[in-house]
């Protein structure tokens, strides 16, 4: 299942066309949509919002290691090299009230630029200093940081996504519900696209891999000082390599006896060579 969260109607309304839900009875208030593989809440504005609309639906339908959640929405950018309506896949959440950061894994292979989004718990209509167009990627929402603190209750950092599509430069300009439904729509579809592929290829079954494969990954764990989270992101990243590729033993063999002739001595070491893992496998 891919569990979907926007923020406005306005937004959810080319998805909710597209993947042809239907509209179900409020959860805890929340307006609900959904099919047979797609779970859409409507949050309202803010982090609380979000966090609550989140932990709501994810109660009452609890995902598992097979689903996805989506933040989807528009996002306030300074940087002016970024055209209205690009799509930003976030790598990196900062909550302005805490200054708290989370970090969605990257562990697939994808087309779209990459950026921070900060949430702010009011509009942000004006530029700050950091916000210009040699800067990196920055953009600005209200509800990421409280999806992910949330959505990490129920679901692994590399199962949740979050896409910011960029609608005004911090400058105050007015956007209609009609600008925003026009911003998402070009973009549902390549966006939705990638997410089903990735989706598809979460099963999440230790049946997946052979005992050969179990012993291999489970090798690599122990030199590598994996943490148990880290042990599923690369669970699932092998997974996901086996579907696209046939299988990963042979290169995660290479890996090993070029990368690891000995243990790795301390966790930090280990996450080292993991974080050189998971650029040789995307």
């Amino acid at each position: 299942m891919i569990y979907v969260f926007t923020a406005l109607y306005c937004e959810a309304k080319p998805i909710i066309q597209y993947s042809g839900l239907k509209r179900q009875p409020d959860i805890n208030g929340f307006q609900y949509f959904a099919n047979d593989s797609v779970n859409l809440v409507i949050t309202g504005t803010g982090s609380i919002n979000a966090a609550v609309g989140v932990a709501s639906l994810c109660s009452l339908h609890t995902p598992d290691s097979g689903d996805i959640l989506v933040n989807a929405g528009i996002c306030g950018t300074g940087n002016s090299s970024l055209k209205k309506g690009t799509p930003v896949l976030c790598n990196k959440i900062i909550d302005l009230c805490t200054y708290k950061t989370y970090y969605p894994d990257m562990l697939f292979k994808h087309s779209f630029i990459e950026g921070t989004v900060e949430t702010s718990p009011v509009p942000v209509t004006c530029r700050s200093e950091k916000h210009d167009e040699n800067s990196d990627i920055v953009v600005t929402d209200m509800e990421a940081s409280g999806i992910f603190l949330a959505g990490e209750r129920f679901f692994q950092p590399h199962q949740m996504f979050f896409f910011k599509i960029v609608s005004d430069y911090l400058a105050g300009e007015e956007i209609s519900s009609d600008m925003v439904t026009e911003l998402v729509s070009v973009n549902v579809e390549h966006v939705a696209g990638w997410l089903t592929q990735i989706h598809d290829g979460l099963p999440g079954k230790p049946s997946d891999f052979s005992e050969e494969e179990k012993a291999l990954l489970n090798q690599i764990s122990d030199a590598m000082k994996l943490t148990v989270s880290m042990q599923h992101q690369l669970n699932h990243l092998m997974r996901y390599y086996k579907i696209q590729h046939g299988g990963f033993a042979d290169k995660l063999i290479n890996f090993i006896g070029e990368n690891l002739k000995e243990p790795c001595i301390s966790k930090n070491e280990g996450k080292k060579y993991f974080d050189l893992l998971k650029r040789e496998f995307v």
